[in-house]
């Protein structure tokens, strides 16, 4: 049987709701319900009733959920023990990281690692915007670079940094002159808003819909810095940077204008919950030292 139903299947008996699961997934929600009746179709009988737009488990299901997370928890113990036998035969971390490092705070960081570690070789992975979760799920990278509000309660998150906002704006908007802006002056704009798959309370944070308490008008859906440049310069969108990212990423159709009341960001060092390999424990003391934080 296909693990990965099972997963989903379990991840919708936590939920009992398509849209919340196809989210913290990153699946369309029609292939969601795809994979589920077809899981169903397999076993012979009926995990979840749908009806009347709520999702409830059936007697059986609420059996076969239990068994389900029972065996995908021992699965999962079993590959992390396996990972880190291997990976103190490989000696490599795999780091992820989006749109970039904000490398003024943690070159520090890394140097001093490969000065104590010498033995293990650092690897770098670019991710996007609809697969920093994931890519730390299932093991593709070790530890990753994101920046909060981004929460899962499968991940564990060390606190690194704090930076402050900017405005991304068009060059030729009406705000482009302003030498500063406040968060009100962007609320009625259109935002490039990422992609399905991307984590909601990462969406609603850079684009202000935290405060405005509903979503954001779209003026493009993104999934990387360059796609949210161009949607800025040439479909009119705007959005919000930390200031790091604005240091590094520029456009001739782009401007940043700092904000002047917009909450701090928060760089943090995220690994699977419980992650306590070697190379994880080195980094984190280096973090500690490099950075000056208390872990």
């Amino acid at each position: 049987m296909d693990t990965r139903k099972l997963l989903l299947a379990v991840r919708l008996g936590e939920t009992l709701h398509f849209g919340k699961t196809a989210e913290i997934e990153n699946i369309a929600q029609s292939g969601l319900s795809a994979q589920i009746s077809k899981l169903e179709s397999e076993l012979g009988f009926k995990i979840f009733n749908r009806a009347n737009r709520r999702v409830t488990l059936t007697e059986a299901g609420d059996k076969f959920i239990n068994q389900a997370r029972m065996i995908l928890d021992n699965m999962d113990n079993c590959i992390v023990e396996c990972k880190e036998l291997a990976e103190s035969n490989r000696k490599i971390l795999k780091i992820g990281f989006f749109a970039d490092q904000a490398s003024d705070h943690t070159h520090g960081l890394f140097s001093l690692f490969k000065k104590l570690n010498p033995d293990i070789s650092l690897v770098f992975h670019e991710l996007q915007m609809t697969n920093q979760i994931q890519s730390l799920i299932s093991g593709n990278i070790d530890v990753a670079l994101i920046r909060l509000p981004t929460y899962d309660d499968r991940l564990e998150y060390v606190d690194l940094f704090e930076e402050s906002r900017v405005a991304v704006v068009p060059y030729n908007s009406d705000l482009a002159e302003c030498s500063s802006l406040s968060v009100k002056d962007l609320l009625d704009k259109p935002f490039a808003i990422p992609a399905d798959g991307a984590p909601a309370d990462l969406i609603a944070y850079w684009s202000l819909a935290d405060i405005r308490n509903e979503p954001s008008r779209v003026a493009a859906r993104v999934r990387t810095i360059p796609e949210v440049l161009t949607a800025v310069a040439y479909s009119g969108a705007y959005d919000t940077f930390p200031t790091s990212l604005s240091k590094v990423c520029r456009h001739p159709g782009v401007k940043y204008i700092p904000l002047t009341d917009a909450s701090s960001n928060t760089m943090s060092l995220t690994t699977l919950y419980g992650n306590r390999t070697p190379a994880v424990r080195a980094l984190r003391s280096c973090a500690a030292h490099a950075l000056g934080i208390n872990i």
